[in-house]
């Protein structure tokens, strides 16, 4: 049983180096995140979400009805793709920080009110 253990920790242990590489990589994703998310609330913001907080809405854009859903089943599959590649490569901090940015972003645009979803 000891030698399961220590080949357990040994997977989940990185080098030196790798804590620095991982680290990267997590800021540039969640750099990456942030503009993303701003993009779809920017674009968003012009006839499909009619929150107070955006200012005015605009005249709907019937052409947009599935905006919102399109927004958030991007934004889970790119949360599947960047934590399995994250986890393939052993990047424990970038996985953790894709989790939490992405689907908080997901369930944020998800909760905004709508023209269809009001």
């Amino acid at each position: 049983m000891k030698t399961d253990g220590r080949r357990l920790r040994r997977v989940l242990r990185r080098p030196e180096q790798r804590r620095g590489v991982d680290l990267a990589v997590a800021t540039v994703l969640a750099l990456v995140d942030v503009v993303l998310f701003g993009v779809i609330l920017l674009l968003g913001s012009d006839g499909v979400f009619t929150e107070d907080w955006l200012g005015y809405p605009g005249p709907m854009d019937s052409t947009s009805a599935s905006y919102q859903y399109d927004c958030v089943m991007f934004l889970c599959r790119l949360e599947a793709v960047t934590v399995g590649l994250a986890v393939t490569f052993r990047l424990w901090t970038a996985a953790a920080t894709q989790l939490v940015l992405l689907t908080a972003s997901a369930a944020f645009i998800a909760s905004l009110s709508t023209y269809w979803n009001p």
